[in-house]
């Protein structure tokens, strides 16, 4: 069963890979009517895409990951929109899972962070994902594995003092290095009205949202990068699992992302 999981998310990735070449021909070839990206293809009104607001958000999440563009703009569109609901609620803001700051830098920019007087926290391990944290099932599709090689190339930022930099402009940004549950401590924020989960590893994921429940306040959002993504299988089943043990909902969304709603 293991050899037929890991041969289907080869394919799964080969299929992507292949998509994601489809995806960028289609982008310059079809009619500005057509969103072709980040495994979302639709007609669906998209002209966000040319709101001055947006594309300046973006452009400073761009700046943050050396201009590297990962094409998932609707993804961070929807990052924008939870992020300035929260913005109005009370309590800070916490990512786990930072990586070179593409989502909370283009966050920061579009709600001119240093005026709301909120405090960011930004936490990753910056060395790639806990094998020690990996469940049994992760490790038979080749997690630590591609962690190691994400690191290698570069997907995943090594460097801590990186990711300080380029938070140095705004106040109230504060970047965690350390393993998540572990550092979670160093968070000294009362109420939590934002968060958002990117740790490529169901478990330290569930673990960081049971640590700040208890913090969120009312109306609060926990945006989920991968709960519903192609080929995170396994993090779908986690997160599903842990929403009904623990008395919650899941939003699915068409990006590959997941909501939930703290009422």
């Amino acid at each position: 069963m293991l050899l037929l999981q890991k041969c289907f998310f080869t394919k799964i990735v080969f299929h992507m890979n292949l998509a994601g070449r489809l995806q960028q021909l289609l982008r310059s070839a079809a009619p500005k009517r057509y969103y072709f990206e980040d495994a979302l293809i639709t007609t669906h009104n998209h002209s966000f895409v040319d709101d001055p607001a947006f594309t300046n958000a973006y452009a400073r999440g761009l700046k943050a990951a050396g201009g590297k563009d990962w094409h998932n703009r609707w993804r961070v569109y929807l990052a924008l929109w939870v992020a300035r609901m929260c913005s109005q609620i009370e309590g800070d803001f916490v990512e786990c899972g930072v990586n070179y700051g593409f989502t909370s830098s283009a966050i920061m920019q579009q709600l001119n962070w240093d005026r709301l007087g909120k405090k960011f926290w930004l936490i990753d391990s910056f060395a790639g994902i806990d094998a020690k944290q990996s469940t049994e099932q992760e490790k038979a599709l080749g997690a630590v594995e591609r962690s190691e090689t994400n690191k290698r190339t570069g997907f995943y930022n090594s460097d801590a003092e990186r990711c300080r930099a380029n938070f140095s402009e705004w106040k109230n940004a504060h970047v965690i290095e350390g393993w998540i549950p572990d550092c979670l401590n160093q968070v000294t924020s009362a109420k939590v009205a934002f968060m958002h989960i990117d740790l490529n590893a169901v478990v330290p994921e569930i673990e960081a949202f049971k640590y700040f429940r208890s913090k969120l306040s009312h109306g609060a959002f926990i945006l989920l990068d991968d709960y519903a993504y192609s080929g995170a299988d396994l993090t779908f089943a986690g997160w599903s699992k842990a929403a009904k043990e623990l008395n919650f909902e899941i939003l699915a969304l068409p990006t590959g992302q997941g909501l939930i709603h703290n009422p």
